[in-house]
């Protein structure tokens, strides 16, 4: 399938715009990006949609605390289900806004953020922030390379916009049936694939920043990225008839080489070498146990 570019002609009018936090035990972090959203300088309409999934700790009362202050901030309740994609579509149907903004919890926008992205929206139907890394972990093992993922392929096929970093119209949003929640995990990826093949380009905003919090543990690195692995496998067999190439064995061959010479540093190395090891070894065993799960081959 080719991905053909919708063009506008004109600009839109100026939108009311509708921020959609999906929230989940989120009360340690909560506060610190409300302050980061309530400070933002913005001279349209605007509303917070907070999505509260199912949280156990105290976010639904950080969240009604902040509301004495912000009157644009609304809690909605999402009890069917327990995911992020379900969280997002939620917040999506009660949201009035013309624009989606969706961001997270636990991440914080940055001075700017709102504007930046609402503006590019003007012109745009299906935009990213840029993703910053150092604000928020400081002795944290990182990873250096994290860039705008909107400015390059992912897996060899189409960019796309992490959910704490993308925003859309409400039109395209709509046009896509929002976002899967069949999909088990990378419902980002896969939301942000079928607006480009339906004909909404993807457009980097550098001046839209997101401060992006770590996962703390080592147990977590490994959840999450077994988690993306057996994503590239079902992201595979839904989108290998559309052009998305299959793993290469040169590809498997470079990654598990660079696994082999790297165990040493789970022994000596310091906590960025340890997680950077883990990372690849929870990525390969994802990708092993989604091609099984998926019935795919994609290593």
């Amino acid at each position: 399938m080719n991905v053909n570019e919708a063009t506008r002609t004109c600009p839109r009018r100026r939108q009311l715009v509708s921020v959609i936090m999906p929230v989940y035990n989120a009360a340690a972090t909560l506060g610190q990006q409300l302050n980061a959203l309530k400070a933002q300088v913005f001279d349209g309409h605007w509303e917070i949609v907070a999505v509260d999934n199912h949280s156990t700790d105290d976010s639904a009362a950080v969240i009604r605390q902040y509301q004495q202050q912000m009157p644009h901030l609304r809690l909605v309740q999402a009890e069917e289900q327990q995911t992020a994609a379900y969280a997002r579509n939620v917040g999506a149907r009660v949201a009035k806004g013309d624009v989606f903004l969706f961001c997270d919890a636990d991440d914080v926008v940055a001075p700017g953020w709102l504007a930046a992205l609402a503006q590019a929206l003007e012109q745009h139907d299906f935009v990213a922030s840029t993703m910053e890394v150092e604000a928020l972990n400081e002795g944290k093992a990182r990873r250096s390379n994290y860039g705008n993922w909107a400015m390059r392929k992912n897996l060899l096929f189409l960019p796309f916009a992490a959910g704490a970093l993308m925003a859309l119209s409400r039109e395209a949003f709509e046009r896509v049936g929002g976002f899967n929640e069949e999909t088990p995990i990378g419902e980002d990826v896969e939301i942000s694939w079928r607006l480009q093949l339906q004909g909404y380009p993807l457009h980097p905003v550098p001046d839209a920043v997101i401060h992006y919090r770590y996962r703390e543990t080592l147990q977590a690195i490994w959840k999450q990225n077994v988690c993306y692995g057996e994503a590239h496998a079902y992201l595979y067999k839904q989108f290998a008839s559309c052009g998305m190439p299959g793993s290469s064995v040169r590809g498997m061959y470079s990654s598990y080489r660079r696994l082999i010479t790297g165990l040493p540093h789970v022994l000596w190395g310091d906590e960025t070498q340890k997680a950077e090891v883990l990372r690849m070894a929870a990525l390969c065993y994802g990708r092993l146990r989604g091609s099984l799960r998926y019935r795919t081959l994609y290593l």
